[in-house]
C-alpha cells in the first residue's frame, strides 16, 4: 500500500531544519471558510472534517463502489490549509491532496455515497492546482505568529536571499490530523520567489 509518510519522506519531512520544494499541478479536495480561533475553530474543523471524509471514501475505491481506473490501495494524504490574515480573522482555504489516479468523477461519487449532517455539499470542490516553491519547515503544536517555524523560514529566506511572496499567509500541513494539540507536527510552508538566485537543492513532485 502507497503511503505518503513512508513513500514521500521529503515532501512531508519532519525535520527542524528549512528544505525546499517544488510541487507541480495535482488534484485536490478543496474547501474554504473563515476562523478566528486558527485551527481550534468550530468552522475550520466542521470543513476539514467534511473534506478528510470525502477523501478517505475515495481511498475506498472499489471497495466503497467508487469506480477509479487504475486503483492502487494508498494512505490518504493530510489535511492541509493555507491561511490569510484577514482583520481579526483569517480566510483559509483546505486542500487535500489526490493520487495521479483519482479524478473529478471518483469525487463526484464519492459525495454520493456520504450523508453530510452539518456541510453542504457545495462546499466540498476538486481541483488543479500547484503549490510552487515553497520552503518548509516542522513546528511543534498549534502555529502562532512569531512561533520557531516561522523564524526558521523567515531566516533561511534571507540568507538564501529569496524573496517570500504572499507575506501574509501560509500553508500548514497536518502530519499528526486534527485536532492540533501541543504534541502534533505541523509542517509549516511559506511560498518564495527565487529572486534570481541559484535554485536550492529540492524536492520536485
Amino acid at each position: 500500500m502507497f503511503n505518503w509518510e513512508i513513500n514521500e519522506p521529503d515532501e512531508y519531512s519532519k525535520s527542524e531544519h528549512a528544505h525546499f520544494v517544488d510541487l507541480t499541478t495535482r488534484s485536490y479536495i478543496t474547501a474554504q471558510g473563515q476562523a478566528t480561533k486558527h485551527t481550534d475553530d468550530p468552522e475550520f474543523l466542521r470543513i476539514a472534517k467534511a473534506a478528510a471524509r470525502i477523501a478517505k471514501t475515495i481511498s475506498g475505491g472499489p471497495e466503497e463502489d467508487i469506480p477509479i481506473s487504475g486503483f492502487k490501495p494508498y494512505v490518504p494524504y493530510p489535511v492541509q490549509a493555507v491561511w490569510k490574515r484577514n482583520g481579526d480573522a483569517e480566510d483559509f482555504k483546505i486542500w487535500i491532496k489526490q493520487p495521479l489516479f483519482v479524478d473529478e468523477e471518483a469525487f463526484k461519487a464519492a459525495l454520493e455515497k456520504i450523508h453530510f449532517v452539518n456541510t453542504k455539499r457545495e462546499e466540498l470542490h476538486f481541483e488543479q492546482l500547484a503549490e510552487g516553491i515553497e520552503v518548509q519547515t516542522i513546528n511543534h503544536g498549534p502555529i502562532e505568529d512569531g512561533c520557531q517555524a516561522f523564524q526558521v523560514l523567515n531566516k533561511a529566506i534571507q540568507e538564501g536571499g529569496y524573496q517570500r511572496i504572499r507575506k501574509n499567509e501560509h500553508r500548514e500541513v497536518y502530519i499528526d490530523s486534527l485536532p492540533v494539540t501541543p504534541d502534533s507536527l505541523v509542517l509549516v510552508r511559506f511560498a518564495i520567489d527565487l529572486n534570481a538566485q541559484p535554485a536550492p537543492d529540492m524536492v520536485h513532485n
